[in-house]
């Protein structure tokens, strides 16, 4: 198993412009066709963006609307990275290292989008939580979904 030996800043592929390329992993990641995502994403992005400029705005703000880092991930990734997180129900961790971001990142990015997945009435595609003990590790992850070993074994080779 070569590919669980890759240092966990290579596996980061786990973008939407990278998994729309592979279609059978998408599906098996998310549970959803891509114009199914498409149409989560067109129902939460209004609300997401209007969270945001709730958020930007509270009068209990240090900083200027602006000011802080940027996210790592943009709005569609982030609602991607919940998505799997409700389909594969992952730790934290093997969501970060899938994303290519820390375990903390990847918990913000899921209390931020999951009210807005409930709001719309979309959480029916939440799968039995298996408590926070008993979710699943990056290496359960990738036994599990032969496609996603491949694409992080090719993605890790050097040139």
């Amino acid at each position: 198993m070569r590919w669980l030996l890759l240092p966990l800043k290579d596996i980061m592929v786990l973008r939407y412009h990278n998994l729309i390329q592979n279609q059978p992993l998408f599906q098996a990641l998310t549970g959803l066709g891509l114009t199914e995502f498409d149409e989560l994403v067109g129902t939460i992005l209004p609300c997401y963006t209007a969270a945001e400029k709730k958020r930007l705005n509270r009068p209990d703000r240090q900083r200027v609307v602006g000011g802080g880092p940027d996210f790592e991930l943009e709005a569609r990734d982030q609602i991607l990275l919940t998505t799997v997180w409700l389909r594969q129900c992952p730790t934290l961790e093997a969501l970060g290292c899938l994303f290519g971001i820390s375990d903390t990142t990847a918990g913000r990015y899921i209390r931020r989008i999951l009210p807005l997945v409930e709001t719309a009435g979309l959480d029916t595609m939440r799968m039995p939580d298996p408590g926070r003990k008993r979710r699943r590790h990056l290496s359960d992850l990738l036994q599990e979904t032969p496609e996603l070993a491949l694409i992080i074994d090719a993605f890790g080779q050097s040139a």
